[in-house]
């Protein structure tokens, strides 16, 4: 039978951002494409559960998973919206290290409650779903890199489009690196110094 209800972690994209978001993807004629409304927007980290009935004790247990603490956000480099056969997606560019390295730490955080990603056999593709169904327009330029700034544990009912979000963990701001700014304008002592 097909699951009623499917439980994911991911990032939710705000409301003003996914206002702009859907403001980028081109008219797709014809009516075998069907945008997704842009407050349903989000980047899915992993499905944990799939059920027939909603899940009575799944949200205690992933906030236990989670009471030890989150690692930091990541950037999420973004560079354009791609029209596919199935859908439409904004997609990264360029390194998506870090949010590799951020998943697998929530992965790790919770195994420990027989929690574990459903789904994921090639690994994590970061993307955001704009909308589904067939659609064939040219790659949309669009640089965006994206911190996100909260967790999110979402029910969705499949087949409704319906998604409840049950829970949201706040994410500290990525670590900042250290420049050496005006370092070429010190006097040498006070560079040795440092």
């Amino acid at each position: 039978m097909t699951p009623m209800f499917r439980y994911f972690l991911g990032f939710q994209v705000a409301a003003d951002r996914a206002g702009w978001l859907a403001r980028q993807l081109p008219p797709v004629p014809g009516d075998l494409f069907a945008g997704l409304k842009p407050h349903h927007y989000h980047l899915t980290l992993c499905t944990i559960a799939e059920t027939m009935a909603p899940h009575p004790f799944l949200r205690q247990r992933v906030a236990s998973a989670f009471d030890a603490g989150l690692p930091a956000a990541s950037p999420i480099p973004f560079g354009r919206i791609v029209g596919k056969e199935m859908g439409a997606e904004l997609v990264t560019v360029g390194s998506v290290a870090d949010i590799r390295q951020l998943y697998a730490t929530i992965v790790a955080l919770l195994a420990p409650y027989d929690i574990e990603p459903m789904h994921r056999h090639s690994g994590l593709r970061p993307h955001v779903t704009l909308g589904h169904g067939k659609c064939d327009f040219e790659p949309v330029p669009l640089a965006w890199n994206w911190i996100p700034d909260q967790l999110v544990l979402i029910e969705s009912h499949v087949g409704h489009h319906r998604h409840r979000v049950l829970q949201s963990w706040t994410l500290a701001p990525p670590a900042q690196g250290a420049f050496d700014f005006m370092a070429d304008e010190l006097p040498a002592p006070l560079l040795r110094a440092a």
